[in-house]
């Protein structure tokens, strides 16, 4: 009895063996589904992969966004501080004329009395977007040619139009200014960024090449940034240019300047006052030209349909 026991034990591996041993159709049909299963996996880890990718993506994007808007909040705001701060220096240098009220401090009140960005206007095209020159080089170093209000270059034009409504030289001046960053020495940056109805006044960034020579094989030119204001009121407009200054590009080192400390009597004149220095000289008398040309195109503008 003993004997057959082990004999058994003995043969048991075999037979469990003999068991486990599958037949070439079994191998096939079990290689197959391991086949369909590993293809399920992959599959199946390309989608987890895909939905980490737009997940990750979505994030990006959405913190992208969330940065566009803070950072447009924030400049609307300072667009706005500024706008306060032009209008009292124009009232202090008109004391004459009609105040504009203090420019409300909220950006969201989507109503007549708050500052909005501006949808483009389509009603009257400006009528000028070049720069004229003076041949007179006395007119640039005479004395107020470069204005200083509060220790800011400022510089306001009035202009009267008798017998026109506010809101029709609101339109006019809108249409201006709107043109005026479409001009062909314009870069980004440049655009009418707020917009305030119940006020009549209007605020544009401006961001453009001012050129001192072009040649065939050169061009001299600097960024040229500052800030238009402008103010209707029954008969009359105001357009205020402020906030000047400059990135000069010299062979690839780019200078800042402000109007403040490059284009005024102390750092553009010599000594006696007689007459321009090299540099800073030149950029005062393209400054000078690019605002006549301006404000000569915004009163050809307000009177353009009289």
């Amino acid at each position: 009895m003993k004997k057959a026991l082990v004999s058994l034990l003995l043969c048991l591996p075999t037979i469990v063996m003999a068991q486990n041993t599958l037949t070439p159709e079994q191998q096939l049909e079990q290689a197959q589904r391991q086949l369909e299963q590993a293809k399920a996996a992959l599959e199946q880890a390309k989608a987890n992969a895909e939905k980490a990718k737009a997940e990750a993506e979505a994030k990006a994007k959405a913190a992208d966004l969330q940065k566009k808007i803070e950072e447009t909040k924030a400049e609307t705001e300072k667009l706005q501080r500024e706008a306060a701060r032009i209008a009292e220096d124009t009232n202090k240098s008109k004391s004459t004329k009609t105040a504009p009220s203090t420019v409300p401090t909220s950006s969201t009140d989507n109503s007549n009395a708050a500052w909005v960005v501006p949808e483009t206007p389509t009603t009257i095209a400006a009528k000028t977007n070049k720069t004229v020159s003076n041949d007179n080089k006395q007119y640039y170093i005479e004395n107020g040619a470069v204005p200083e209000i509060n220790g800011q270059v400022l510089w306001t034009e009035d202009v009267s139009v008798p017998g026109v409504s506010a809101t029709e030289l609101y339109d006019r001046a809108l249409a201006f200014l709107t043109e005026l960053t479409k001009g062909k020495n314009q870069i980004e940056g440049s655009k009418v960024a707020l917009v305030n109805k119940a006020e009549n006044s209007i605020v544009a960034t401006m961001r453009e090449r001012l050129i001192f020579s072009s040649g065939f094989l050169s061009l001299d030119f600097t960024q040229f940034n500052y800030l238009l204001q402008a103010t209707c009121y029954e008969g009359h407009a105001t357009l205020t240019m402020s906030r000047l200054n400059y990135n000069y590009d010299v062979q690839g080192n780019i200078t800042p300047y402000t109007a403040e400390n490059w284009i005024t009597d102390k750092y553009a004149l010599n000594k006696k006052h007689t007459r321009l220095l090299p540099v800073s000289g030149k950029f005062r008398r393209a400054t000078i030209d690019r605002k006549d040309s301006i404000f000569s195109g915004f009163a050809q503008a307000m009177k353009q349909a009289n």
